[in-house]
């Protein structure tokens, strides 16, 4: 069985007063696992810090695999006080594309350079550049399949599509896209990533703003939430979860959001820091 856990949903920067403690305040970072000692974690915003116990052991023969979506801060804010990443005998292989000439490895050697950040990492860490379009064969890691499509966001940023093997199970996780602003190529390449090989099990899509304050922040790099619902019945994939919830939205705004959401599509939500789903049979 696949379990994803949402360990930050946050878009653009924390929040931590009270009336957000429902939808929870940490930036984005999920966790896929396995429940045999597979692990993969996507992005590394505060939500990280969440993740740390079910992430606290990983061996050169079962690393963590750490994909990024991009490099923009919000999503990288978790790893400077990732205490794993302080312990030599902790491993993880980092994998992105490159996006505009700037891999992986250079983006997380910039966020920890002097004067920003004290000390350096000690974990044993592999950096793997991925191809802009995956090939026939997807990047595996355990029992999992793994393809990404490249979406509309500013610096550039990357869907990825996760599919267990053996259950079947499958997620796409797509946040930080304007899907008003993509184009047909743009649409037509997350749509596909969502149809196949089979619909996805579930999908966790960016919805920062609704359907007004996406006219007015055109060129912003995020969608509505009607916009995920959108792609969600065209892909036919069989749960939506909306994530990046904007800062300034606390927990009464996206509870009336979530409920419009939900006479559209039954079967969706809105995502919460601490959020697990459980996808597919146990193996």
């Amino acid at each position: 069985m696949m379990r994803i856990v949402m360990g930050g949903v946050r878009g653009t920067e924390p929040a931590s007063r009270a009336e957000f403690l429902t939808y929870g305040g940490a930036t984005t970072s999920v966790l896929i696992e396995d429940g045999c000692g597979a692990r993969l974690v996507i992005d590394a915003g505060t939500g990280l810090r969440t993740l740390q116990p079910r992430l606290a052991s990983a061996t050169a023969d079962a690393p963590v695999l750490m994909l990024l979506t991009h490099y923009h801060l919000d999503h990288l804010l978790g790893l400077p006080a990732f205490a794993p990443l302080y312990r030599p005998d902790w491993h993880v292989t980092f994998a992105a594309p490159a996006r505009e000439g700037v891999t992986a490895q250079d983006a997380l050697s910039r966020l920890m350079e002097k004067p920003f950040w004290p000390v350096a990492f000690r974990a044993r860490q592999t950096f793997r550049v991925l191809p802009d379009v995956p090939g026939d064969a997807p990047l595996r890691h355990g029992p999992f399949a793994i393809r990404w499509c490249a979406v509309h966001h500013l610096n550039g940023c990357h869907a990825y599509r996760i599919d267990q093997t053996g259950t079947g199970a499958s997620a796409v996780f797509a946040t930080d896209l304007e899907w008003r602003a993509s184009d047909d190529a743009e649409r037509a390449r997350l749509l596909k990533l969502c149809r196949e090989p089979r619909p996805a099990d579930v999908l966790i899509m960016d919805g920062q703003f609704d359907a007004e304050e996406a006219a007015r922040f055109a060129g912003w790099g995020h969608s509505a939430w009607q916009d995920a619902a959108e792609v969600a019945k065209a892909a036919g994939v069989g749960r939506l979860v909306v994530t990046h919830h904007a800062p300034e939205n606390d927990d009464a705004v996206l509870s009336r959001r979530e409920e419009a959401l939900v006479r559209i599509l039954p079967r969706a939500c809105f995502a919460r820091d601490g959020m697990e789903l459980k996808v597919g049979k146990q193996l």
